[in-house]
């Protein structure tokens, strides 16, 4: 059924407070941290020799490699990834830094599936991670089964709910052949009949990324010291 009015297109939103909490813990862990890595056992094998230093130096080295080449591939494509998301009445859109689209999945590309339903909800590795929609498109020259994550690289999408239910009405308004398993409405906290979202803060998921950083920049900070305590 259609809406008599335009359908709206609404955009993405962060929430700034987390997504800076996130964005400071990725600088200090991806930055400081590999260049102590590095620094700290070559001035390690100028105070107690090569020999004497030479393992443990290869182990931050190492450590510092597996750290810092993806931070500088990041660093590298930054304003080619992801970092804004679109809902309009062509479907869900993927925006880049330079306003340019990424990735996009169109109403008209959706496809049945052959199960009871077309549309569903998987959930991630781990509990407490907002689920993911489960939908099949036509990609190309075949069709294949793909997941919808409403999430951007380095930060905290706010309405990400609101953005999965705007997406489901436009399915429900444009493709109404494409079947919505009811679970979904109920796993976004989505009223199928005014299509509002209730009220949520960050997400636990969020919460267990933002606390798994701060773990690893504790046992970084652990390890920086105990090689520092070594040293004298």
């Amino acid at each position: 059924m259609n809406t008599e009015s335009p359908f709206q297109r609404i955009e993405s939103t962060t929430n700034k407070l987390m997504t800076a909490v996130l964005n400071i813990l990725f600088f200090i862990i991806f930055i400081p941290f590999p260049i102590l890595f590095v620094l700290g056992p070559v001035y390690g094998i100028y105070k107690r020799g090569f020999e004497t230093m030479i393992y443990p130096a290869l182990v931050c080295w190492g450590i510092s490699a597996l750290i810092l080449i993806p931070a500088v591939c990041y660093y590298i494509k930054r304003k080619t990834l992801k970092s804004k998301i679109v809902v309009d009445e062509t479907g869900l859109l993927f925006y880049n830094a330079k306003n340019e689209i990424t990735d996009q999945i169109l109403y008209k590309d959706l496809r049945p599936s052959k199960q009871n339903f077309d549309i569903y909800t998987v959930n991630p590795v781990g509990s407490g991670i907002a689920p993911l929609l489960e939908i099949t498109i036509q990609s190309e020259k075949k069709e294949e089964t793909i997941c919808i994550d409403m999430n951007l690289p380095l930060k905290v999408v706010k309405n990400k709910y609101t953005l999965y239910a705007h997406f489901l009405r436009g399915i429900v308004n444009f493709r109404p052949d494409v079947k919505v398993d009811p679970m979904v409405f109920r796993s976004y906290s989505i009223d199928a009949e005014t299509w509002k979202v209730n009220s949520r803060g960050v997400s636990l998921g969020g919460w267990l990324v933002i606390l798994t950083a701060f773990m690893i920049t504790a046992l970084i900070c652990g390890f920086v010291f105990l090689l520092s305590e070594t040293k004298n």
